[in-house]
């Protein structure tokens, strides 16, 4: 994917220069936030992709940044996983 203005994933933020994916996921309480990180450090592992996060008690930011020049499919597939682990941390 050579143009970020093509990505279009619910929920996140797409920054053009530099190319990133941005969203903020919030949680019921400091368990969740914790499982959640949990989950995606797990992700992280096996898909070979360390976002840069920010956390504090009930939040969790995601920011998704190319290993290469622009965001491409690695980057898609791990932000679309975040989604689906966030939709797990809270549906318990």
């Amino acid at each position: 994917m050579s143009d970020t203005t093509d990505i279009k994933l619910d929920g996140w933020q797409t920054q053009k220069r530099p190319p990133m994916l941005i969203r903020r996921f919030e949680f019921e309480d400091y368990d969740q936030t914790r499982d959640f990180l949990d989950r995606l450090a797990e992700a992280s592992e096996e898909m070979g992709y360390h976002p840069s996060l920010q956390f504090d008690r009930t939040t969790v930011s995601v920011n998704v940044s190319p290993l290469e020049e622009t965001l491409g499919d690695l980057e898609v597939n791990f932000a679309r996983k975040a989604d689906e682990l966030a939709g797990q941390t809270q549906e318990g």
